[in-house]
């Protein structure tokens, strides 16, 4: 605009002309809204499986064989994601998928779509036929307020996937899915201050030995169950430097010994084999009591950081008056292809509850 102007007009200043443009209204209508909307309420899900997020990202323009689209599936508490290829977009297809899901981690009690609420209803009642035991309540179409998170990892995603293919050469981004999903779980989530695996199953992601702080050199030598068991030995009689902590030793040591005395059918009296069963059972019972206590703690840090936006959304974005002219966003899903991106209303009423 301001190059139109200069043709004709001098001394139209860049003030101007954003005040000629916030007072037209067709200029109003088509602008693009603000990135971060208000934030009136977080919600916090309490527990896990309380709350669960399921979308789809779409990759028609770059298919994989019969694959066009994923399916984003995430724990709104611990943020934890599974994906899978799927074929078409169709509820169907959505609700097999999410059974296979359901039987692997449990089912959540309310199942969030971003998706049109005609397209959540299909996926519950496919779900219900296929498991008529499941009970869900599906969540509220387009919720921004708890929607924003997992369109968030759908960029993550998205970027984590196509830096995979070019590392690996290949456009099969199928293939790549499960990868995506691990290094995605094991990275440090910003809201829950941990990363979504340790937030489900109290550890860091292991990966074999190749994890563990056994040298390089000393792996590659291993070939055998034995050959380890005799490398924790070795290693609880050294004062100095061990190659592992202690208690990761034994943990390993008890679990190895254990398999060994099943293996030779050990009759369930044997004072050895108690030992053993009283030992995983505790270190059972201490993994359960530490990821209780880390999905309370992504429960505060998510209540902190909803705290902070809704101090900043306050600061920002401040609230509007009665009779002040406002520009009310279209959802996409709700707009024509040659309709406004916004409508323009006036604040007759304010209720804050």
């Amino acid at each position: 605009m301001i190059s139109e102007l200069s043709r004709k007009y001098k001394n139209i200043t860049r003030c101007d002309v954003e005040v000629f443009l916030h007072l037209c209204e067709p200029c109003q209508q088509k602008q693009k809204g603000v990135k971060k909307g208000v934030v009136v309420k977080s919600i916090i899900s309490p527990k896990l499986n309380s709350r669960c997020q399921v979308d789809l990202i779409d990759f028609q323009s770059r298919p994989d064989g019969k694959y066009k689209f994923i399916l984003v599936y995430q724990d709104h508490l611990t943020k934890f994601i599974i994906l899978k290829a799927l074929e078409y977009k169709r509820a169907e297809e959505v609700a097999f998928n999410l059974i296979d899901i359901f039987t692997l981690i449990g089912a959540p009690s309310i199942l969030q779509s971003d998706n049109v609420r005609e397209f959540s209803n299909n996926i519950v009642s496919n779900l219900k036929d296929m498991w008529p035991e499941l009970k869900i309540v599906h969540g509220k179409p387009r919720h921004s307020q708890s929607q924003g998170s997992v369109e968030r990892a759908n960029q993550d995603i998205e970027n984590m996937l196509t830096t995979w293919m070019q590392t690996e050469k290949t456009s099969h981004w199928s293939q790549g899915l499960k990868f995506v999903q691990l290094m995605k779980n094991r990275a440090l989530h910003s809201g829950i201050k941990m990363s979504p695996y340790e937030a489900l199953f109290d550890c860091k992601v292991k990966v074999g030995l190749s994890t563990s702080n056994l040298p390089k050199e000393v792996i590659d030598n291993l070939e055998n169950e034995e050959q380890l068991l005799e490398l924790f030995e070795k290693n609880e009689h050294q004062n100095d430097n061990s190659i592992l902590p202690d208690k990761d030793n034994n943990k390993i040591k008890d679990i190895i010994q254990l398999n060994n005395a099943n293996a030779k059918e050990l009759p369930c009296d044997d004072p050895i084999h108690s030992d053993k069963d009283n030992s995983i059972q505790d270190t059972i019972q201490s993994n359960n009591a530490n990821a209780i206590d880390n999905r309370k703690k992504a429960k505060q840090n998510l209540e902190n950081q909803a705290v902070k936006m809704k101090t900043w959304s306050d600061k920002k974005l401040k609230p509007a008056e009665v009779g002040a002219t406002v520009r009310v966003p279209v959802p996409d899903v709700d707009k024509g292809r040659g309709d406004a991106r916004n409508i323009l209303a006036v604040v007759i009423e304010v209720n804050i509850k």
